[in-house]
């Protein structure tokens, strides 16, 4: 819950009175190299289920300014190669810039290998399939103010292994999923956890939770995004630096290729906040 300060108010307030009493415009200038490609290429493999619907979404960048949808991407190739048998899986060009397959494998450990050919350009990234051991229990603990809640979810983290994962929490009184990444740095073969907290954590909240296991590079990148969207910022703040991900343009290495190509294994369960 945030604390109003008058003084601090009052100050905003004569600051703001300047500012309207200015006459001179500023003009920001801000770079723009031209569209992006952005591949939204997350295959998620639920517990309990086959995997094999997936879909990919392509899209272009758009200037900093600009408020309308970023344009999607049609017309393109897209192809996933199980690289350790060579089976490869050809996604279907909706033409609303999502590409579906129905037969996709999904093999925990195994490298996959990700092929994008759109306006005359190659694109390629390389993941592995990540698995994830099972959710053992959700609880609540209390939050930083009296009716507020923190949601724990955990699980057991394998011995000798170096993990990754990512939690997912989706509920109707918040816009927009939250994210939270956690490695095994200090748990390794121990109970491991995500803490979920909002400050609309309140009791009746239904919480929609997923968990992922995710690769180390994936974690670096998933943290980096979080700390940006995280940051806020006013309006002399400089815009959050583009995440170049996993994509490469095979001629030109060099472009900045944004979005992530990711496989990951999930267990999905639901929990509702009580007093």
């Amino acid at each position: 819950m945030k604390t109003i300060n008058l003084k601090s108010n009052l100050y905003l307030v004569i600051f703001l009175s300047f500012l309207s009493s200015c006459t001179d415009v500023i003009d920001v200038d801000v770079p723009d190299a031209g569209p992006r490609l952005i591949v939204q290429a997350s295959i998620d493999w639920e517990k309990g289920t086959p995997g094999n619907n997936q879909t990919i979404y392509l899209k272009t960048s758009k200037p900093y300014f600009d408020s309308s949808p970023s344009p999607v991407v049609t017309g393109a190739s897209v192809t996933i190669t199980k690289d350790n048998d060579g089976t490869v899986f050809e996604f279907t060009d909706q033409n609303d810039g999502s590409y579906t397959t129905s037969n996709f494998i999904p093999e925990i450990g195994t490298s996959y290998t990700l092929n994008i050919v759109s306006n005359g350009e190659s694109y390629e990234a390389k993941e592995t399939l990540i698995g994830f051991t099972e959710i053992t229990k959700v609880s609540q603990e209390d939050g930083f103010t009296e009716d507020e809640y923190r949601v724990r979810v955990s699980f057991n983290d394998p011995e000798e292994e170096e993990n990754y994962y990512l939690g997912e929490f989706i509920q109707e009184n918040v816009a927009l999923p939250s994210l939270r990444a956690v490695r095994d740095e200090f748990v390794n073969g121990n109970e491991a956890f995500i803490l979920h907290f909002n400050e609309n954590n309140t009791v009746g909240t239904s919480v929609d939770i997923r968990v992922f296991g995710i690769s180390k590079q994936y974690y670096f990148y998933i943290e980096e995004l979080i700390s940006q969207a995280g940051a806020g910022g006013g309006p002399f703040q400089a815009p959050p630096a583009q995440l170049k991900g996993n994509c490469i343009n095979i001629a030109n290495p060099e472009e900045e290729v944004l979005g992530y190509f990711r496989l990951s294994q999930l267990e999905r369960t639901s929990y509702t906040i009580v007093e």
